[in-house]
């Protein structure tokens, strides 16, 4: 009997609770949460992304041996990253054997121009034998003139007749050689003064190849590699140094082309349509940042070009810049392979900006003027420092949530305790 009256009641509990009228729930009846906020305006503001790149000498200069020889002098001061000023003498080759080239080709040319002389002398001198002998032909012809008078007169023999025709026929033949001579000089002439080019370009080749034996800086650079010594014998082609330019410094910043797209955004010229813009046409702004605990230095940057490849791998493309070491003379040198953030600005554009902590993946929270929370998607246009280009449903002067709600339910109420 005890049992059954134990079910029973069993029984009459559970029918209790299961007929229990539920608490009706109100949430205006919710405590408020506290948040931040702030009025939504439009703002003018540059798009700016981030790559990262290291640093490269835009000017490299290698010292190619285009002499073969021992050499005879180093500068002391020849040593991997020494800054060395231009017209410095680094090397020089024994230039002995080059020295006596250029003494046969100056003693060639000399020999050329003594011959040209005199061919132009024995013209001149040619051409006055020619007149005497010419004069002296006339003379000739007007004795055998003469002669072949007196004798139809009788008045003189056959055979001194015959002697002028002789002496006529000759005088004939040496004005004719004469003539052949000054006909064939011109000739020998114009031959002379080829010889004397080819002798006086072979004289300046000779001086040039002199002049290679001495290896002289052309700016002012940094020694990157030293491959020879003092006593050693070089060969055609050889590396001796090589050195990089200090004044312009390039930078291959990597950097995501969905980023580099929304860059371009309001341009002039349209990226990613095609062939990448002519960046001469394009308002782009740079600086590269040395970030190395706590030093961390800037230099203005140019943007010049864009890179002919995109990485596949990472999807980024490289904008190459150009940083001028004589523009930031406080800042130390940019060295080959220090590795830079580059900052890329674009034209200033007006948009609704908000802080990034502001912006819930691509939603955004506003307060109502009831004080209730509003979820708005957004759509991301650009970033310019820590803030954020959005557009969507907006309007000016709405009540932006700064700080993050958990859990965020679209019509909860809000108070607000700080408004900047």
């Amino acid at each position: 009997m005890g049992a059954g009256l134990l079910a029973i009641g069993v029984i009459i509990l559970l029918l209790a609770i299961k007929l229990k009228p539920s608490v009706p729930v109100h949430p205006g009846a919710q405590a408020p949460r506290l948040v931040e906020v702030m009025s939504l305006t439009q703002a003018s503001a540059q798009p700016q992304i981030t790559g990262y790149g290291r640093a490269v000498p835009k000017l490299v200069w290698q010292a190619l041996a285009e002499v073969s020889g021992e050499v005879v002098y180093r500068l002391p001061t020849l040593e991997k990253g020494r800054f060395l000023k231009a017209g410095t003498e680094l090397l020089r080759v024994d230039p002995l054997e080059y020295e006596l080239a250029l003494a046969q080709a100056q003693a060639d040319l000399s020999s050329a121009k003594t011959q040209l002389a005199r061919l132009e002398q024995q013209t001149a001198n040619t051409e006055l034998t020619l007149e005497i002998e010419t004069s002296r032909l006339g003379l000739a012809k007007q004795e055998l003139e003469r002669q072949k008078k007196l004798r139809k007169q009788g008045l003189t023999s056959q055979s001194t007749l015959d002697t002028q025709k002789q002496s006529y026929l000759s005088q004939t033949k040496v004005v004719q050689e004469l003539e052949n001579q000054l006909t064939l000089l011109p000739d020998d002439i114009e031959v002379a003064k080829a010889t004397i080019r080819v002798s006086e370009a072979r004289v300046k080749d000779a001086e040039r190849t002199l002049a290679k034996t001495k290896v002289v800086l052309p700016f002012d650079a940094r020694i990157a590699e030293v491959n020879i010594e003092q006593g050693q014998v070089v060969n055609l082609q050889q590396v001796m140094v090589e050195a990089h330019g200090l004044e312009i410094t390039e930078v291959e910043a990597q950097v995501a082309i969905h980023d580099l797209a929304k860059l371009m955004r309001g341009q002039r010229s349209q990226a990613m349509t095609g062939e990448l813009p002519d960046v001469s046409k394009l308002a782009l702004f740079a600086q590269v940042t040395l970030q190395s605990g706590d030093v961390s230095v800037s230099w203005p940057a140019k943007v010049t070009r864009f890179s002919d490849t995109v990485n596949p791998n990472q999807a980024t493309v490289g904008v190459i810049l150009e940083v001028s070491q004589s523009q930031n003379p406080d800042n130390p040198p940019l060295v080959k392979g220090m590795f830079l953030e580059a900052t890329l600005k674009g034209k200033a554009r007006e948009a609704f900006m908000v802080p990034e902590r502001a912006l819930r993946g691509s939603s955004l929270y506003t307060m109502t003027e009831d004080n209730e929370l509003r979820i708005i998607p957004v759509t991301v246009l650009y970033r310019s420092g820590n803030l954020v280009a959005i557009a969507g449903a907006l309007e000016s002067g709405m009540a932006v949530v700064l700080n993050d709600l958990i859990p965020a339910v679209d019509g909860m109420p809000l108070k607000v305790v700080e408004a900047n």
